[in-house]
């Protein structure tokens, strides 16, 4: 069945900030006395539940050290973010999906009020009818999130294309029973992503080619 709606992941997926986050990470880590992560450490071993993430690289995972360090991280990036660029080809293929009639939406594990304002920032509030992020800045409840528009959406699971960067995505993918194709490009690496999923793209433009399929 021919794709109608697209729901793109945002960090990592359209904006290029997986750098940014391991920046802020190290500064955390250096707080705590811990050894600082390569940016390919962290694209091999990123995962969600962040909680996850955090306990791997030994900063403070649970309970109110957790919830002071998401708020040391959510501050710094907000301070940051405008030095991180979109990926490449973002506005070629928006612009192509536009063109093609399939509606697009954002679905993020980020904040609605700061994902709002990033879409903004970039110019892309033409290209997506609806924002949906959460209420948290924890980076929690993104499946939930999903399964309550996709339980209230007249789409098919089969007509929509979930594209984003990390296995929580193709989760999320899986969860609702649509298509997911993930960018090698943004905060998991290929060879990590292709233990997992078979249809990878180093180039946002390559999602042109697969919905002609």
């Amino acid at each position: 069945m021919k794709i109608k709606l697209v729901l793109w992941d945002w960090n990592g997926t359209l904006v290029d900030d997986a750098n940014l986050c391991v920046e802020i990470l190290n500064g955390l880590l250096d707080e705590y006395g811990k050894k600082n992560i390569t940016l390919d450490f962290y694209r091999e071993n990123f995962s969600f539940p962040v909680v996850n993430f955090y306990r791997k690289v030994s900063l403070p995972h649970q309970g109110y050290e957790f919830d002071e360090i998401s708020k040391k991280f959510i501050t710094r990036y907000r301070e940051k973010w405008m030095k991180c660029s979109l990926q490449e080809n973002t506005l070629d293929i928006l612009k192509h999906l536009q063109n093609l009639d399939i509606r697009q939406m954002i679905l993020s594990a980020g904040n609605q009020y700061d994902v709002e304002k990033f879409v903004k920032h970039y110019g892309l509030n033409t290209y997506f009818e609806r924002i949906l992020g959460t209420d948290n800045i924890k980076a929690e409840g993104k499946v939930e999130l999903a399964m309550r528009f996709f339980s209230n959406t007249e789409y098919k699971s089969d007509e929509i294309l979930i594209i984003g960067d990390t296995l929580h995505d193709l989760e999320i993918g899986n969860k609702i029973g649509c298509k997911t194709i993930l960018s090698s490009m943004g905060h998991n690496s290929k060879s990590f992503l292709a233990g997992f999923h078979n249809y990878l793209i180093d180039d946002l433009r390559d999602i042109s080619s697969y919905l002609l399929h």
